[in-house]
C-alpha cells in the first residue's frame, strides 16, 4: 500500500567530553523548587553554524534563559552526523546529556531504544502549545506519544544565483533534463551548474526527494501496519530507482556537478553556494543567515522548485526538527524548561524567523513565503528506525558514483538493503 508523509506546514571520543553529559543535580522537587532548580545544569547538545545568525541568537537566548531562571545550561556544538554517533555511544554507557536537537530521522531510532523521555504529559500542560499546528505535533508523535518539541521546521527549494545564470544565457533549469542540458556550463563559465550531496545526513535526504519525484517511497506501509520496499517486486518501480541514479551519474560525467561531490556532505555544498562555487543548489531556508555572512555572493538568490524528471512530477523534502530530552537525563523539568523556551514565540523570532514550526511566527521575505508556497508537495521519511536504512541510502550512491556499479546494481541492492534493516528493526511486512 503506497502511502505519502505529506505535511501541511512547512563515542564516547574522549573521556572527559562523555564527563560533560553528566547532570548537575535533580528534577525540581520540594517546597522551593526554584531554589533547586538554580542549582541545575542542564546539558544542551545543538547543531548549529558557528558565527551564523542562528547561533548568535541561540546564545544570547540561552543567556537570558539563565539570568531569568537560575538554571545553567552547558551548550556543546556538533554537527548532526556527530552528535548522532555520539548520542548512541553515551546511551550504551548510561552518561547522556539532557536535551539534544535532532532530525526527524532520529525519532523511530531512538524511541526504539528507549532512550527518548515520553513528553505528552509536560507537552499537554505548556500554556504555548496551540501555537504548533496538528501536523506540527503529529511530526513529533510516535505510538501516540510526544517525544520531542520542535526547534524549526522547514522545505528544500533549488536556490539559484540569478546573476550567474543570467551571465550563462539560460534560464533556471525546471527539470533534470534542463540540468543534464548543460553538459559545457563549467568550461564557459568557470564554476559548476549544480551539486549533489552525496554523504552525510542531507543526501539521504536529497535521494528521498529524488525518488519520491518518481512516485518511490524507501518504504511503503502494508496491510498489517509494517514495512517493505517494494521496488523489485514491481518492475516500473525498479526502473524508475535506476534512473534516479542514472541521473546521479549523468550529472558527474557530463561535469554538471563537480566529481568531488561523491565525497561531500551539507557542509561542503552549502558552503559552496553561498561563497559563489556554484551557481544552484537544493538546500533549505537556513542560508538565509548566509545573507549577512557573505553579502558579496548572496545578494542575488531566487527560490525556485526542484527540478524534476520530466516524466515525473514536483516534490520536496519537510523536515520538522524536534529537540529530545533523554529518558536517562537527571534534568528533565529543567530540559523541558528549556526546551520550551526554544520554541518561545521570543526565540524563535529571534533565530528562526523565516522557519519556525510556530504558526505565529513568520516573515514577508522570500525565504518564508517562497519556501511555503512548495510546502504540498513535500515528503518525508515513514516513521521507521532509519538509520540502517539511511546508510544504506548513502552507500547506494557511494556504489554508483565511487564503486562503479550500474544504476540498476544499485537500485537492486538498496530495496534489498532496506529490507533487511527493516527485518532487523523487526518492522519488516512478511
Amino acid at each position: 500500500m503506497k502511502k505519502k508523509w505529506i505535511a501541511v506546514l512547512l563515542t564516547l571520543a574522549m573521556t572527559g567530553s562523555m564527563a560533560a553529559c553528566g547532570s548537575g543535580g535533580g528534577d525540581a522537587q520540594g517546597s522551593d523548587g526554584k531554589e533547586e532548580a538554580k542549582e541545575q545544569t542542564v546539558e544542551l547538545w545543538t547543531c548549529w553554524t558557528d558565527g551564523a545568525d542562528t547561533a548568535k541568537a541561540g546564545e544570547e537566548q540561552i543567556k537570558k534563559f539563565e539570568e531569568e531562571t537560575g538554571i545553567k545550561v552547558n551548550q556543546t556544538n556538533f554537527t548532526y552526523d556527530m552528535l548522532h554517533e555520539k548520542i548512541l555511544t553515551a546511551a550504551a554507557g548510561g552518561n547522556v546529556p539532557d536535551l539534544i536537537w535532532g532530525l526527524p530521522e532520529y525519532i523511530g531510532e531512538f524511541y526504539n531504544m528507549g532512550i527518548l523521555e515520553d513528553l505528552t504529559e509536560r507537552f499537554n500542560k505548556w500554556e504555548d502549545k496551540d501555537a504548533l499546528s496538528e501536523s506540527v505535533v503529529k511530526a513529533m508523535t510516535i505510538d501516540d506519544k510526544i517525544v520531542g518539541i520542535p526547534y524549526e521546521m522547514t522545505v528544500r527549494a533549488y536556490l539559484t544565483h540569478t546573476e550567474d545564470l543570467k551571465a550563462a544565457g539560460i534560464d533556471t533549469p525546471k527539470t533534470w533534463e534542463d540540468l543534464l542540458a548543460n553538459e559545457g556550463y563549467y568550461e564557459k563559465n568557470g564554476k559548476y551548474l549544480t551539486e549533489l550531496a552525496c554523504t552525510g545526513v542531507r543526501s539521504a535526504q536529497e535521494l528521498l526527494v529524488y525518488l519520491a519525484q518518481y512516485d518511490l517511497e524507501i518504504a511503503s506501509a502494508q496491510e498489517d501496519g509494517k514495512y517493505k520496499n517494494t521496488w523489485k517486486d514491481n518492475k516500473e518501480e525498479s526502473e524508475k530507482a535506476a534512473k534516479v541514479f542514472r541521473m546521479y551519474q549523468d550529472m558527474v560525467d557530463k561535469k554538471i556537478i563537480d566529481e568531488n561531490c561523491k565525497n561531500w556532505g551539507w557542509e561542503e555544498t552549502d558552503e559552496n553556494f553561498a561563497t559563489g562555487i556554484a551557481s544552484t543548489y537544493v538546500t533549505g531556508n537556513w542560508l538565509a543567515e548566509r545573507e549577512t555572512s557573505n553579502p558579496d555572493t548572496m545578494g542575488d538568490i531566487a527560490v525556485s522548485a526542484i527540478p524534476y524528471p520530466s516524466d515525473g512530477h514536483e516534490a520536496t523534502y519537510m523536515e520538522c526538527k524536534p529537540l529530545f530530552i533523554l529518558a536517562d537525563s537527571k534534568n528533565k523539568d529543567a530540559a523541558f524548561e528549556l526546551a520550551t523556551a526554544m520554541c518561545s514565540k521570543e526565540w524563535q523570532e529571534a533565530g528562526f524567523p523565516d522557519r519556525s514550526p510556530r504558526s505565529d511566527v513568520s516573515t514577508d521575505s522570500k525565504w518564508s513565503k517562497d519556501f511555503q508556497a512548495l510546502a504540498d508537495s513535500g515528503v518525508t521519511f515513514p516513521p521507521v528506525t532509519l538509520g540502517g536504512i539511511t546508510q544504506a541510502m548513502q552507500d547506494a550512491i557511494a556504489k554508483v558514483l565511487q564503486e562503479g556499479e550500474s544504476p540498476e546494481a544499485a537500485a537492486e541492492w538498496l530495496s534489498d538493503a532496506v529490507n533487511a534493516s527493516l527485518s532487523d528493526s523487526g518492522e519488516l511486512s512478511e
